[in-house]
């Protein structure tokens, strides 16, 4: 009892009631939907990934590259000396040469890279100087063929850090534009951008960044202009300028961002800075509809798609529901870029949502769109495991689109249908990007999720055991209805899985007869392979939990390893505890007052707590545990059964049997929200101050065993002496 009941005393003081099934926060879902180019033209140039490729490429089968040095492009300057290895292991003399000074042009940028922390002297500027000019010289001296793309970009390379910004126009307008296509030229073409924009073309410089992909410098070149006033300036100098499609995407996904963190004024956006987004309040947004409506009348953009989705989106999140509808038709019929046309289509399917109704017509203009997603899903992702724009669409679309809209339809099933589809597509996609490489041999049920921050789990676990059921038969059922043929198909289905909730909740009811046929269908294999088998293992429902407190004994030192959270189980004890709970009910209806009947009643509070959301066999009703739990509104209170039954004990002809019934009974009122004998305070200079609540039905029971252990001391063990509640307890000599 005694460290036992303080913390149970500490868990007192939180909010009390009827919690809900999960307490975490989950994910809002709100996704950005506005998207005129691929977000991977946010991580830099696309050239990057040709070049990093090209080396790849080069030392095939010489060198191997892993995800690092294919995702962060640095498969070179991982590898440097390895590459030139494979060069000259070819007998590739040309590529030799060029490696050997392009090493020379890293090793003088590393020594800029240090400037960072310390200032550099006169004399290794000018060391810096010499070096880079001799790079520069080599590089002018090539006269092959070969490598003539590469070495002039070491030429402008080295341009760049001498500072000979008119050197590198002059070359790309008289030589370099004149070159083919290749990742060569196009960084070649991203210094000529900078060399635009150092001189103050700021535009003719985003032109050239949007011709290389690289919306991440235009990002910051346009960075004071990232509000509707720049939106309009710059379409007054260029109606078709590239960096419009960065400013108007930017400027609508900031419009959320704003909505989602509700600031206040423009002096309460810390947090909106820290992600780099910009503030965009109401009346700025409003009028930035306008604007764009606007333009997309005048004929002067070539774009009007982007405008009419801009204004349609943006109408959509400020809650203008006609306004969203009529703009994103038109932004349907407009002209522009497939990429916006795509755009314009996933919006107008986002607004929908909100306003349609579930005929025939609309489910089947959902699954069409529903069908078309998954396609885009696939184009954009490509081979790679990569988590696109599309991905999030659909999040998005489905989360807050159509689980609200079927729900408020009385269609609850279709809509966790819904949800757990988005749940499988999500553990698909993490399946292929990580390979399950670290965790190959464990059984198929570890990836089962039984977990508060599931949201699908959630709302299984927040369901009336009947509606769970009826769950079930739908998802594993054919409907009629094709969109839903599409989402049940995607949907989890497991008759184990499923077979353990259902009867666990059953339980949690204290339907233990409906329980036993989900429960007699569990195989051990399944039980070993759920998170909860290492409680499940090593606590029984029978040992008296007031009097000791079973410890979990864990197999790693490691908190998060596996073997912390999996543990062979050898018999169904969920099945075991139904049936002894069943014999035991039976025997205690239909036995008469006294000892044998008191004795029943006594084992069945054992149980009832040891089973209850506070007792080491918590797993027997739910399948995770949390310090704010208590008995829900649908379940039986496991805890006040318990109680109910020591209540009958208490007043035992036989001594033994009530001490151990108001031993019990101060024990398990300590863990009841609500019912605990004192709380602690703190005064202005942090001193404790105990503040005794003689009302609790903890302080009565703890009155009661102060009572029998003061006139009976001869009947109390030791285990009660030791009791540092009871001990504090009699201190205040029952004074509040």
């Amino acid at each position: 009892m005694r460290k036992f009941i303080i913390a149970a005393v500490l868990l007192a003081v939180l909010p009390t009631g009827n919690m809900q099934a999960c307490v975490s926060e989950g994910p809002t879902h709100n996704k950005y939907m506005f998207s005129v180019f691929r977000r991977d033209a946010m991580d830099g140039p696309a050239y990057l990934a040709d070049i990093n490729q090209y080396w790849i490429d080069y030392c095939k089968g010489r060198i191997a590259a892993d995800d690092y040095d294919r995702t962060g492009y640095t498969f070179y300057n991982n590898h440097r000396s390895e590459v030139l290895k494979v060069a000259q292991t070819k007998g590739d003399q040309a590529m030799t040469a060029y490696l050997k000074l392009l090493n020379r042009y890293i090793d003088v940028c590393d020594l800029f890279t240090v400037d960072r922390w310390s200032y550099p002297t006169k004399e290794q500027l000018a060391t810096r100087k010499q070096k880079a000019l001799a790079i520069l010289n080599a590089a002018k001296a090539y006269r092959g063929t070969q490598l003539r793309q590469q070495y002039t970009l070491l030429q402008m390379r080295a341009n760049m850090i001498l500072g000979y910004d008119l050197a590198n126009a002059n070359l790309w307008n008289q030589h370099v534009k004149r070159f083919g296509k290749s990742c060569w030229r196009e960084a070649m073409q991203n210094i000529y951008a900078r060399t635009l924009y150092k001189s103050g073309k700021r535009l003719e410089a985003c032109d050239q960044y949007a011709l290389t992909n690289d919306m991440n410098s235009i990002k910051r070149v346009m960075g004071n202009y990232r509000n509707l006033a720049g939106i309009k300036s710059v379409y007054a100098q260029n109606p078709n300028s590239p960096a419009l499609n960065y400013l108007v995407q930017d400027f609508v996904n900031n419009v959320q961002e704003t909505l989602d963190q509700k600031p206040k004024n423009s002096d309460d956006c810390e947090w909106l800075n820290e992600i780099d987004a910009k503030c965009i309040f109401r009346n700025e947004a409003l009028a930035f509809v306008e604007f764009a409506k606007t333009v997309a009348k005048q004929g002067k953009s070539a774009t009007p798609c982007l405008w009419w989705t801009a204004a349609g989106m943006t109408d959509y999140l400020l809650g203008n529901q006609q306004q969203a509808m009529e703009e994103t038709e038109q932004a349907l019929n407009a002209a522009g870029t497939q990429r916006m046309s795509d755009n314009a289509r996933a919006i107008r399917l986002l607004v929908t949502t909100r306003s349609a109704r579930l005929d025939d017509a609309y489910t089947t203009y959902l699954l069409g769109e529903m069908r078309w997603l998954d396609g885009m899903i696939k184009a954009e992702r490509s081979t790679m495991a990569y988590d696109n724009h599309y991905t999030d669409v659909k999040d998005r679309v489905v989360h807050k689109g159509l689980e609200p809209l079927f729900a408020k339809a009385g269609r609850p099933y279709m809509a966790l249908a819904l949800c757990d589809m988005m749940r499988q597509e999500e553990s698909a996609y993490y399946a292929m990007a990580y390979k399950r490489e670290e965790q190959k041999g464990y059984s198929k049920y570890q990836y089962m999720r039984h977990s508060p921050w599931d949201e699908v789990f959630c709302q299984m676990d927040s369901m009336k055991t009947d509606q769970l059921v009826g769950y079930y038969r739908f998802v594993t059922s054919t409907p009629n209805n094709a969109l839903e043929r599409y989402t049940v198909a995607r949907a989890f289905k497991d008759d184990q899985y499923f077979n353990d909730l259902i009867g666990t909740k059953y339980m949690a009811e204290g339907a233990f007869a409906k329980a036993i046929p989900y429960l007699e269908k569990l195989s051990t294999e399944f039980m070993s392979n759920q998170p909860i088998s290492i409680y499940e293992a090593q606590t029984n429902y029978d040992v008296v939990r007031w009097f000791k407190r079973q410890p979990i004994h864990y197999n790693s030192n490691e908190y998060y390893s596996p073997d912390n959270e999996y543990h062979e189980v050898t018999t169904n004890k969920k099945l075991e505890f139904c049936k002894e709970m069943m014999r035991l009910q039976s025997q205690y209806a239909l036995t008469r007052q006294g000892q044998p009947l008191e004795e029943l009643s006594y084992q069945l509070a054992v149980r009832y707590f040891q089973a209850s959301c506070y007792g080491d066999c918590w797993w027997i009703t739910h399948h995770y545990k949390s310090v704010s739990d208590s008995a829900r509104s649908w379940e039986l209170d496991y805890a006040k059964q318990a109680i109910e039954h020591l209540n009958l004990c208490k007043h035992s002809q036989d001594e033994q049997m009530r001490y151990r019934t108001l031993y019990a009974l101060a024990f398990v009122h300590a863990y009841i929200p609500g019912n605990s004998w004192m709380s602690i305070t703190y005064d202005k200079d942090w001193n404790e101050v105990m503040n005794y609540r003689p009302e609790s039905a903890q302080y009565k029971a703890l009155a009661e065993l102060n009572d029998y252990a003061t006139n009976h001391p001869e009947r109390i063990d030791e285990y009660a002496r030791r009791c540092d509640v009871l001990q504090r307890f009699q201190a205040m000599n029952h004074q509040p």
